[in-house]
Parts: structure tokens; sequence; C-alpha cells
């Protein structure tokens, strides 16, 4: 298993890339660029898969997959069409780690991109090889477009309806009166991924704004909320000799000074030193960026779910290189009692053999037919373990 996930190396590039780039300003990276238009209104379909944002970029004639990531401090392009693109190079520096080989990463400077109609030019960006993506995505993962060129321009999100919006006047969104106005704030640095002030049962930290973030509404690492864990309801999961992640749902949330209820808090390790906001918060919203005055204004679509902790006792991920679903974590005490190691590959769901599957097959099932499975009460799995089957019925339960 990776010890890092995706958006937690991301970040570890482009710091590591811009700590190696003695001679240039890495503010002045960060904020080259511009958009070509002069008056311009423009919006952008996208997929949003397993709580990740996609667009199409096209370059050359050719359609590539970007994700879409606030949280991104810089834009990112595979090497593998990293020449489609005109480009000057800017700095280079070498990264290694658990998640990727040893690399050359190129920052650079690309000479014009284009999303929509809409063109920008002179941004700031890093070559990267993104084949380690596989296994976090279904499809390939050709680059990221970050918040240093977001911050050329408005934005809007519409999850509902899947559309992207941006304008050189936040007026072409037609905003009204927002429901909710969330204060942004840069980091003390003066540029990069911007941050929430969210406070969890009295205690204040910010987070990140970040839609590069799939996979939870507000996640952070246990180790900055001991205190809190000690003091509340927190469900403990994690294997016997691993560090061990929390989930609770607090009494008091405050999201930029607004109060939500209800809302599951996720503790995990794989976040490293992060703080996130991600999109399983933002998709109950219409958002609209507004980074010159460092706010979102948020609409929502109706009445916001309430969470609750009635879970089966095991967490799976997908695994996209090797087309399997895996055991993530659990309730300890069912983890010992089932013998279960991370990293065990499912390999029947109610009977059906899903060990097998085409690429295609895979993301289908996991994408649509798994998140029916979630909604069950119960399930059986077959666990592959030292090639012999383990059956397993799991049943949900209220875990606080």
């Amino acid at each position: 298993m990776f010890k890092k996930t995706l958006f937690t190396l991301l970040l570890s590039v482009t710091l590591s890339t811009f700590q190696s780039n003695a001679q240039n300003s890495d503010k002045e990276w960060s904020e080259l660029g511009k958009v070509e238009n002069t008056t311009y209104y423009s919006e952008i379909p996208f997929r949003y898969i397993d709580g990740y944002i996609f667009i199409d970029i096209i370059q050359n004639g050719s359609k590539y997959n970007f994700l879409f990531d606030t949280g991104s401090e810089g834009t990112l392009v595979d090497k593998s069409i990293v020449n489609e693109f005109d480009y000057r190079p800017y700095s280079e520096t070498k990264l290694s780690g658990p998640v990727v080989n040893d690399q050359e990463i190129k920052t650079i400077v690309l000479s014009k991109i284009q999303l929509s109609d809409i063109v920008f030019s002179d941004i700031g960006a890093i070559a990267i090889d993104l084949d380690f993506a596989k296994e976090k995505f279904c499809d390939k993962l050709h680059g990221i477009i970050g918040s240093n060129l977001m911050k050329k321009s408005n934005w809007q999100i519409d999850y509902k309806n899947q559309l992207i919006k941006l304008s050189d006047n936040i007026s072409e969104f037609h905003l009204g009166d927002p429901e909710y106005v969330i204060e942004t704030k840069l980091p003390s640095k003066g540029f990069g991924t911007e941050t929430i002030d969210i406070t969890i049962n009295g205690i204040t930290m910010p987070f990140d704004f970040d839609t590069g973030n799939g996979s939870s509404k507000i996640v952070a690492n246990p180790k900055t909320y001991k205190k809190l864990i000690k003091k509340s309801n927190a469900v403990e999961y994690g294997f016997s000799k691993s560090d061990k992640d929390f989930y609770l749902i607090p009494e008091k949330l405050l999201i930029g000074g607004v109060e939500f209820s209800n809302q599951l808090v996720s503790l995990e390790n794989r976040v490293g030193n992060l703080r996130l906001l991600g999109n399983r918060f933002y998709e109950n919203f219409l958002v609209t960026v507004d980074w010159e005055n460092h706010q979102l204004y948020l609409d929502s679509y109706g009445e916001i779910d309430n969470d609750d902790l009635f879970e089966f006792p095991l967490k799976f991920t997908a695994n996209y290189n090797s087309n399997k679903v895996v055991v993530a974590s659990g309730l300890s005490e069912f983890l010992k009692a089932n013998k279960l190691k991370e990293g065990s590959v499912v390999s029947k769901v109610n009977g059906v053999e899903i060990s097998n599957l085409s690429d295609k097959e895979f993301c289908e099932f996991w994408n649509s037919h798994w998140k029916d499975l979630m909604r069950e009460e119960y399930i059986e799995i077959t666990i592959l373990k030292n090639g012999k089957q383990q059956e397993i019925v799991l049943k949900k339960d209220y875990l606080s």
C-alpha cells in the first residue's frame, strides 16, 4: 500500500521543487501568467468520478485528462505529453519516495494552455511522470490544473450539473445574495493553497481549500487532535501494528465561522501533516471562488445530509493498477478477530467473482455497483488469503 496519498505526494513534489529553486523566486514562479482573453465567460463540463473533478484539455487536436485541484500549488503536466506544449525550462530537481521511482522534476513555464476557449499564457508548471497515479484513478492522468493557474480568473463549480464556469467578471455568475460567505486565507509565504479556518469542538485550525481531496469531507492527522480524540466518542480504525485512524461527528463544527451540524470528521494518518476540506463537503453547494477577495460563496442545493457512524466494520479502497478491491482499514477488534491484513484482496462480493475484471469492468463496478453495495446493511465478502478463501459477513452498525 502507498505510504502517501496522491495529494500528499503532489504537495511534496511542489514544495521540494520550490526548495531546489535557489536561483529563482518561488513566489515569482507561482504568480507567473495571465489570461489572454480580455472579456470572457466560458463553461467547461467535468466528470465527477469517485469524488474527483476531471476536465478535458485539448492540445494539438488530442484530448487529455486533467484533475481540477485547488489544493495543488502548481499546475502539473505528465512527461508523456509535455512536449505537446510550448514551454521554457525554469529549474530542475530530483524526486524519490515510497510512491514514485527516482525521477527528475522540471519546473517549466507553459507558453500557452487552453481551457475551453480561454487561453492562459506563461503559466508556471511542473513536468512529472504521473504513472504512479494509475493506482488511484481509472483513466490515465495527464495533468493537474492547480491553483497557480486558477488564480488568474474567477471560477464557479456546479457539482449538480457537473459544470465549471470561468469569467473575468464574477458578476457573470449572477450570485445575488450567497447563502454562505466563507473567508479564505493565503499561507504566510504569500502564495499557494488557500486555507479555511475550521473549528472542531472548540479547536480552530486552518484547512486547505482542496478540490483534489475526493475521499473525505474534512480530514486531518489524528496526531494534531489527540486531546479532541480523548474527549470525544471517536471511533478507532486500524491494524494492530499501524497508527490508528479515528472518525467522529463533533458536537460543534464551524467552517469559516459558519456552523454545520452532523458532519463527519476523519482523522487519518495517510494525509501526513495536511488538513483538508474536500469535495465531499463542497458537492453539497454551488461554489463560487473569488480569489481576489479571498472568499468562497456557497449556495446549497438543498438540505445537507446528516452524517452518521452507521458503518461496516471494514473500509475498502480500489487499486486501479491491479483492478482489485482491497481492505484499507477496519475496526481494530474486527481486524484482529478475522486475522486481516492491510491490502487483503476481496475476491467475491455476495458470491459474485470480482477478482478478474478488465480495466473497464472494474471502473464501472467500483464507481457504480460498489456504491450500491455500500448502501446495504449486510454484504458477504470473500477474502483471498494465502491461496485460501475466507468468507466474512459484514453488518452495518452504529459505531459511536
